[in-house]
């Protein structure tokens, strides 16, 4: 049995068995919170900074002071990724958590009154070979009667640990044993529970604007890639009827990265799957992170 690994939990390092929360917390009650997923491929973490930076953004939006900088918290995750190091396989993927809440609530159950924040990093592996089949066959996605938060109601770029919109997706697409496509309140597509969705239409990506979408750090690095490959990159709305037009479809996520999509709704790609336009932005995922799933394929 291999060992627990550690974590950090308001100033104290733990084992994961260790680490315990009063149900009085915030984060518990009321869903209060923050937090950020960045991925560590083969022991080294990837993006860091990027992930700490749309914490801090969305600690300004929900007016939560963490009362230490960045570069501490960055401190404290290295020096947490050291102390797990010898747990860690070489050849492996971790989720590596920044969870962050408002802290302990009060009799009085007022926001203002609450504190300090709760601070929580964690490291959760990734199971490799499952996410090696989605990417050689491609997922299948179901269109959600759930519809999207909009922007005007609670901010679709701030990455808030209220998450019940995206878990009722997730929920009616596992229903019919697919992913879930979420839809906004006008009828664009908007977006899966947990990643980024793009098309691909004669050779150009398609994809939701930011202020539609979480603002993902992988979609970030999709535009970079894109612009190195000279792969033309839209941001736009569009419905359902542009989606069955389209050459190739896929996901974006900070473990999987670019995950082949092969079916939405009934709706296949003109292209085989994966894409060829997706196949090179996988490929440049391989080179940037150091990690390659086909590896993990079995025969």
């Amino acid at each position: 049995m291999s060992q627990e690994l550690y974590c950090y939990l308001n100033g104290k390092i733990v084992r994961e068995g260790e680490a315990a929360l009063s149900p009085f917390d915030r984060g518990f009650l009321w869903g209060d919170g923050v937090y950020e997923i960045t991925p560590c491929f083969n022991r080294r973490l990837y993006r860091l900074k990027d992930h700490l930076d749309r914490l801090y953004r969305s600690f300004r939006y929900v007016r939560i002071d963490l009362g230490i900088g960045q570069e501490e918290v960055e401190k404290l995750t290295l020096d947490l990724l050291q102390m797990n190091l010898p747990l860690l396989a070489e050849e492996s993927v971790y989720r590596v958590g920044h969870w962050v809440t408002r802290g302990m609530d009060t009799p009085s159950m007022v926001a203002r009154a609450a504190g300090p924040p709760t601070l929580f990093i964690f490291w959760r592996p990734v199971a490799v070979e499952a996410a090696a089949r989605s990417l050689a066959e491609g997922v299948k996605l179901a269109i959600v009667p759930t519809r999207r938060v909009p922007p005007q109601c609670l901010e679709t770029r701030a990455k808030v640990t209220s998450k019940l919109n995206q878990i009722l997706a997730e929920l009616e697409a596992d229903a019919v044993d697919s992913l879930s496509l979420m839809l906004d309140i006008h009828g664009n597509v908007s977006e899966n529970s947990i990643a980024n969705f793009f098309i691909v239409k004669k050779g150009v990506l398609w994809t939701p604007p930011a202020q539609n979408v979480l603002e993902g750090i992988t979609r970030k690095v999709v535009f970079e890639l894109s612009s190195r490959l000279r792969i033309s990159v839209e941001e736009q709305h569009f419905s359902l009827y542009d989606l069955a037009q389209s050459d190739e479809f896929f996901l974006t996520s900070s473990v999987t990265c670019v995950t082949p999509v092969r079916e939405v709704h009934g709706i296949r790609p003109s292209s085989p799957v994966p894409g060829p336009v997706t196949k090179r932005l996988m490929a440049a995922f391989v080179d940037e992170t150091g990690f390659d799933f086909r590896k993990y394929l079995s025969d």
